[in-house]
C-alpha cells in the first residue's frame, strides 16, 4: 500500500520508485490521471531513454483526448508499495508530468476521501 496526498487542486499524487536498467534508482510523483484508462505509466521520451528501459514497441497509435497520437512502449521497472513491477510504459514526447494509469486499480483498491485527506493505493 502507498500514501498519496492531494495537489492544490485535488489531483491524486503518489510517489513511486523508477529502476533504471543500471539498476539506480529514481523516486518521482506521478498522477493518477482516471483518463488514462489503458496503460500503466507515461512518461516524457527523454526521462525513459535516461533510464536506459528496453524499448519493446515503436509507433504505437492511441486515441487522446487532442487526436490519434503515436507512442513507443517500453518495457520499464517499477516499485510501488514496496513491491517492484515490470509493467509496459507509454513514451511520447511533451508528456508535462508522469501519469499513474487505471490499470493499477485491477490490482489495488484506491481509496479516497478528501474531507479526512486520505489517499491510498493498495
Amino acid at each position: 500500500m502507498i500514501t498519496g496526498r492531494f495537489s492544490e487542486i485535488g489531483e491524486l499524487i503518489f510517489e513511486i520508485d523508477l529502476i533504471a536498467a543500471n539498476e539506480e534508482i529514481f523516486t518521482i510523483d506521478v498522477l493518477l490521471d482516471t483518463g488514462f484508462t489503458s496503460g500503466w505509466l507515461a512518461l516524457d521520451i527523454q526521462d525513459v531513454q535516461s533510464l536506459g528501459w528496453l524499448k519493446i514497441e515503436s509507433e504505437r497509435a492511441m486515441q487522446m483526448a487532442r487526436g490519434e497520437e503515436f507512442f513507443d512502449i517500453y518495457q520499464g521497472k517499477v516499485v510501488i508499495g514496496e513491491q517492484e513491477y515490470i509493467i509496459p510504459v507509454l513514451a511520447g514526447e511533451g508528456i508535462p508530468e508522469p501519469l499513474l494509469g487505471l490499470q493499477w486499480l485491477r490490482m489495488f483498491p484506491l481509496q479516497v476521501n478528501f474531507e479526512l485527506g486520505i489517499l491510498t493505493l493498495g
